[in-house]
């Protein structure tokens, strides 16, 4: 026989699982809102156009972070970072020339590119570092904290 609920039990039920549903939305929104602004950070500086005679030195292998102050310093900020390693056969200027004229937005406005060199291969090509940072004041995400 199938037990049919009474309104009393579904009002406990309620009284238990909407109360929690509320917290969960109000916890999960700032998380969810910051994972999409990293999202559509990573897509922008992904299809960034490379520099000429420049590829992808690990493709398949972005390094993606979102945290609390990853640069160091104080205060309640939230953080994202993209790193993606390039091979190239272009010297340490023309990259950098390449990449000041880059423009790439954040979560709140112009992402800062940073780059780091390796020493050149014996065939001339190098591998180089090009970070996308960009970070904006805590906003209620308990990453950020």
């Amino acid at each position: 026989m199938v037990a049919i609920m009474t309104r009393g039990a579904w009002v406990a039920l309620a009284a238990i699982f909407l109360p929690l549903a509320v917290v969960l939305g109000l916890v999960m929104t700032p998380v969810w809102r910051d994972n999409a602004r990293l999202e559509a950070l990573y897509e922008r500086a992904s299809d960034y156009p490379l520099p000429p005679r420049t590829r992808e030195y690990f493709p398949m292998d972005r390094d993606v972070t979102f945290g609390k102050n990853l640069i160091g310093g104080s205060g309640s900020y939230c953080d994202y970072r993209i790193r993606i390693t390039l091979a190239t056969a272009l010297t340490e200027k023309e990259i950098r020339d390449y990449y000041d004229k880059a423009t790439i937005r954040g979560a709140e406005h112009k992402a800062m590119i940073s780059l780091y060199f390796q020493d050149p291969d014996e065939a001339g090509g190098r591998r180089v570092i090009v970070e996308v940072y960009d970070s904006h004041r805590w906003n209620w995400d308990w990453r950020c904290i």
